[in-house]
């Protein structure tokens, strides 16, 4: 029965994600901390016939602060069971760091087991730990291992099954003479010998100090009426330095007498490549230059690399209908299956590939140590506009999806720096783009490699997502100057080592994102496909014992798309072009399989792709409606506008407020209009097509 469970705790980049990668498995699910939005990840642990439930929180770096997703750690370990316990995560080589939270973790009075990870780097660096003194002095049990390549994993987990490895220790280090003096006294006038009780009264003591980096009473309040009376008689206006600072000062005393006795490092340390690295990625000009470097080859690889298995899986889509046909028989139902429910979902299915890889980029940037030098390196950048680098990474994530990067923003201090951050998140080009993007550039971009090798479709792509940047932060400007005006906050952060990437914990991530892709969007494409393909097929007659359905030109869809033409068509988009921008709303992606439900009413030559279609549908004029004028007018117009209803959704719960999802939507989508007649005016103007 799995009603044992472990959580996993550590700073930001100990290799926390990797070990449970390595515990879990794929029995692994995603969902929100109860009452709050801040992602958790939750999976299962299995040995010698029973089960624990590995919950990883949050990366933080101590318990509590300002930011949300660092009180979920706090919150969680307050309110765990008894029986519940912790795996602390402690980067090797950021052994002081590491031990003041640990500290922390055991003043709580939680049972606890330490996992030293880094082991490889340890060794290269000639770092020698004598976990014997280690678990001497601190009292728990120390395993070291290798999380990436799974070296030590196996003792870890021999010693969660075994009984007794998962310790409390009562409070190693100690406060000023005057500070434990009292103590002691307060400890024994009420009966205090518990480690839960005394933290407990610590942070009463806190309180009653009016310490400035902790002024929570939860704790004083849960005194008895006399109790409180006396300790604010006896602590007030006394003197005492029951402060978080103080706190931390007396820690690191203790911990450097751990360091001194059971750490032993070389008596010269080779010249570090990472420092020489950093030269070069953190260079105020060479960093830009790198950076754009990777974009773009993420942007060509979505192409050069993804076309195959699109090919193969378009080939396997064509094929599925040709099997399942034949047993549907003539009429209604064959047309649902094949064209509205295969042809709509598959439609979007073979654009995993290009999905895949931009995960696996990213993930790849993350693990590496790469996209925290990003985001220091975009600081002096954002700066000018009014935001800090703590922004980066909820806008860069918004590559991969705006709803988790407005979540994430949950850890910027800030209110206008957050704020401002949500508004222009979603201008960032995210994946649910990345099918429509693909398709139109693919239909008006099918030019060949320049010098045989950059492909002009991966050119467009980048293209896109710089526009999409450099958006970002111009309106993040407007926003600055005229909504939110408090001050930026600072930005200060730890850069993380370089690491090799795992396979396997970058295998589970992608895995998962994919996962997380289809069965979202999936289910909504589906009910929006067969929604399509009734609208485009109806109203239908019975006669001579078969159903006649209409044009698509008078179908329920095609009179709805002929209403809203006149005022999309000085935009270079016709009724079809209107009709998968309203669809889209629902989803993104989902303008791909509109299109393709759409073009799947009519007689197309069998076998015929969506973007072959495309490029030879015409006007009543027998212009081409899908040239490079019209497809740039798209993109830009997916580009600004707000084409995504669950952003809206995240929005309005992450301000609290209907007013800014109203302002987001109204000025994405008054940009998105402009924009994209500007554009095909001009280019009209100009002689383009």
């Amino acid at each position: 029965m799995k009603d044992k469970r472990i959580f996993l705790v550590g700073n930001p980049n100990c290799g926390k994600s990797t070990l449970f990668n390595q515990l879990t498995g794929l029995k692994q699910k995603t969902g929100n901390f109860s009452g709050v939005t801040v992602e958790k990840r939750e999976g299962i642990f299995s040995a010698n016939g029973s089960e624990w439930i590995i919950t990883d929180l949050p990366g933080t770096y101590g318990l509590g602060g300002v930011a949300e997703d660092k009180k979920i750690a706090y919150e969680v370990l307050l309110s765990r069971k008894p029986e519940e316990q912790v795996i602390y995560v402690l980067d090797a080589l950021n052994f002081e760091r590491g031990l003041q939270f640990l500290l922390q973790i055991i003043d709580m009075g939680v049972p606890t087991l330490v996992v030293l990870t880094m082991k490889d780097v340890l060794e290269k660096k000639r770092i020698q730990l004598d976990l014997d003194k280690l678990k001497k002095q601190i009292g728990l049990q120390f395993i070291l291992v290798n999380a990436k390549s799974g070296e030590g994993v196996e003792t870890l987990k021999e010693t969660i099954t075994k009984p007794n490895q998962f310790q409390k220790r009562a409070r190693l280090w100690t406060w000023g003479t005057k500070e434990e003096t009292f103590l002691k006294t307060a400890k024994q006038k009420l009966g205090i010998d518990s480690n839960e009780a005394e933290f407990f009264l610590s942070q009463s003591l806190k309180y009653l100090n009016e310490d400035p980096h902790f002024s929570e009473e939860r704790y004083y309040l849960k005194f008895p009426e006399e109790t409180k009376n006396w300790l604010r008689s006896q602590v007030v206006g006394k003197g005492y330095s029951f402060y978080y600072q103080e706190e931390m000062i007396y820690r690191s005393f203790f911990i450097k007498k751990v360091l001194a006795d059971a750490i032993t490092y070389p008596k010269s340390i080779p010249g570090s490549w990472e420092e020489k690295l950093d030269r070069v990625l953190l260079h105020p000009i060479l960093g830009f230059v790198c950076f754009f470097l990777l974009m773009g080859l993420l942007f060509q690889s979505l192409f050069s690399f993804a076309e195959i298995p699109m090919d193969l899986i378009e080939l396997g889509i064509t094929n599925l209908q040709s099997i399942v046909e034949p047993y549907l028989g003539e009429g209604l139902i064959k047309s649902l299956v094949a064209e509205g429910i295969i042809g709509g979902v598959g439609s979007v299915i073979v654009f995993i590939p290009q999905i895949a890889l931009l995960f696996l980029f990213i993930g790849i940037l993350e693990e590496s140590g790469y996209l925290a030098r990003a985001s220091f390196l975009m600081d002096r950048v954002m700066g000018k506009f009014g935001l800090s680098g703590k922004s980066f990474i909820p806008l860069l994530s918004s590559a991969a999806c705006a709803v988790p990067a407005i979540l994430g923003t949950r850890t910027i201090e800030n209110k206008s720096d957050r704020f401002t951050t949500i508004m222009v998140s979603p201008l960032v080009m995210c994946s649910a783009r990345y099918p429509v993007y693909i398709l139109i550039v693919g239909t008006v971009f099918s030019f060949p490699p320049v010098f045989g090798i950059f492909n002009v479709q991966g050119f467009v792509l980048f293209s896109m997502f710089f526009l999409g940047m450099v958006a970002s932060f111009g309106f993040a400007y407007v926003f600055r100057k005229t909504v939110f005006k408090e001050d930026s906050s600072y930005f200060v952060m730890e850069l993380p080592r370089y690491n090799l990437p795992s396979l396997k914990s970058l295998f589970h991530t992608v895995f998962g994102k994919v996962k997380s892709f289809l069965s979202t969007a999936g289910q909504v494409i589906l009910y929006i496909s067969v929604l399509l393909w009734f609208l485009s097929h109806f109203p239908a007659e019975y006669k001579n014992n078969e159903w006649e359905t209409s044009p698509i030109e008078s179908s329920y869809i095609g009179r709805i798309g002929k209403v809203m033409e006149p005022a999309i068509e000085p935009l270079g988009f016709d009724w079809k072009i209107g009709i998968s921008i309203l669809t889209s709303f629902a989803a993104r992606e989902v303008m791909v399989s509109t299109l393709a439900v759409l073009y799947g009413s009519e007689e197309n030559e069998e076998g015929e792709s969506l973007r072959s279609t495309l490029r030879t549908e015409k006007r009543a004029d027998g212009s081409l409606v899908w040239t490079p004028l019209s497809g740039l007018s798209l993109l830009v117009f997916f580009a600004f506008a707000s084409q995504c209803m669950s952003t809206l959704a995240v929005t309005k719960k992450e301000t609290g407020t209907l007013l800014w999802p109203v302002v987001q939507f109204l000025y994405m989508t008054i940009l998105a209009f402009t924009a994209s007649f500007l554009i095909f005016q001009l280019g009209k103007i100009l002689g383009f097509v």
